[in-house]
């Protein structure tokens, strides 16, 4: 049961993440002759360990993940493949119906008039069609950035049993992230994120630390204004009650490729595994879907 499902089940009881130095863009310092487009989004992340290798070798293919997005930039399917045992391990297509996007037969997302993500609709077992359901509504502030989700299950839809809350420093980055057991009042877990002050990318990855079970569609639907500017590492906290710290994640990022255009090529991510990023640490390299 992944960790989403075990507080889900909690809550009907009680109540029912280097220096600055690190950073480098390749090709003689001015980024790659690449011009990516006026309009692009990241639509393919491949990614690679590269533990071990010498004289500037590719490394090991992990995997990856790959959006196909449609002329219209609507995403008509994602696929996760695993490399190492040849299998796809994710293949949804999405189904719209008016203003929901339909990830299986249950689950749902609700889009506002920009496609941007207000609501989901998911259950506790998506493999049990009569599993609990539970609501998440998201909350943008006046710049456009998510600052809140909110979770209700349907059976009692005005009492939220879980809730993150995001923070932004000044110049437009995700800083800090709290998820509390709202029945209880104690931690779920907490991030602390640092960036690259230097480095300013075009629509570059979504990191919303306390996302595990749906990362692959955080990363292509619209949640909002992006980061301002590149990470540059990340801790996340995961606690046991009493807000008594169980675990820590902590993943660094260097080594940043960047086009002309200012979009992110390639980082090599270091350290953790991060569940909200749906890659494995090693060399992360982006594709674009442009308009």
């Amino acid at each position: 049961m992944n960790k989403l499902r075990a507080l889900l089940f909690a809550a009907i009881l009680i109540s029912l993440f280097s220096c600055e130095k690190e950073y480098s863009v390749e090709n003689n310092g001015g980024g790659s002759d690449l011009i990516v487009g006026l309009d692009c989004r990241i639509s393919k992340i491949v990614y690679t360990d590269t533990a071990g290798t010498s004289m500037g070798g590719p490394g090991t293919g992990l995997g990856s993940i790959d959006a196909e997005i449609d002329n219209l930039d609507i995403v008509a399917k994602i696929m996760q493949y695993d490399s190492l045992s040849s299998t796809i391990v994710f293949n949804p297509v999405p189904v719209y119906r008016n203003d929901s996007v339909y990830i299986n037969s249950e689950e749902y997302f609700i889009v506002d008039a920009n496609k941007r993500i207000t609501k989901m609709h998911g259950l506790v077992d998506p493999t049990d069609a009569s599993s609990l359901q539970f609501d998440v509504f998201y909350l943008y502030n006046a710049g456009g950035y998510l600052v809140t989700k909110t979770y209700f299950l349907v059976s009692s839809p005005t009492i939220p049993f879980y809730k993150v809350d995001y923070t932004y420093g000044g110049g437009g980055n995700l800083v800090h992230m709290t998820a509390v057991n709202l029945p209880s009042g104690e931690l779920q877990m907490d991030a602390d994120l640092t960036y690259f002050n230097l480095v300013v990318p075009k629509r570059y990855i979504y990191i919303f630390p306390d996302e595990v079970n749906y990362a692959p569609f955080t990363q292509f639907f619209n949640f909002g204004t992006r980061n301002f500017n590149a990470v540059k590492d990340m801790k996340v906290r995961n606690y046991d009650p009493g807000n008594v710290v169980r675990d820590s994640i902590v993943s660094t990022f260097s080594n940043y490729s960047m086009s002309n255009d200012t979009y992110i090529l390639s980082v090599q991510m270091g350290g953790d595994d991060q569940p909200s990023i749906p890659a494995l640490a090693g060399k992360l390299r982006f594709s674009y879907h442009c308009k």
